[in-house]
């Protein structure tokens, strides 16, 4: 039997892609908690003043218009050695684009081109995780 991934953070402003990739994670079955953000700085608010909001993984898109993808990496790296290292992050894009070397340089899992799917999901949970993720 599968386990499930304690919590994950979609970060995405289109709240339609938000949609749709939490019902695939829902129908998954693999996540026992999926929170659902448009604003980057929720998320960094949440991660720097709550103790208890530590998201097992983050999917993040890049073009926001309240702040970027890479500021919020930015942002994300001025965070506690713990909270960093508790958390991977998986870049959502719509294209395939010379950053992807930036990949190595930052607490970059991988990049991932939209929409997610079902096998993309599957594959990401045995690929990253580990039975320590697992409830």
């Amino acid at each position: 039997m599968k386990g499930k991934i304690r919590h994950v953070v979609l970060l995405d402003d289109n709240k339609t892609t938000n949609f749709l990739n939490q019902y695939l994670m829902l129908k998954s079955k693999r996540f026992s908690r999926i929170d659902c953000f448009t604003e980057p700085q929720k998320v960094l608010y949440l991660l720097k003043q709550n103790p208890s909001f530590m998201p097992d993984l983050i999917f993040l898109d890049l073009d926001m218009p309240s702040m970027s993808g890479w500021e919020f990496l930015e942002r994300f790296e001025m965070l506690t050695p713990h909270k960093k290292s508790k958390t991977k992050i998986f870049i959502l894009t719509s294209t395939c684009t010379e950053w992807k070397s930036n990949i190595s340089s930052m607490n970059l899992q991988e990049y991932l081109i939209k929409p997610l799917n079902m096998d993309i999901i599957e594959s990401l949970c045995f690929k990253h995780f580990d039975s320590q993720y697992y409830i």
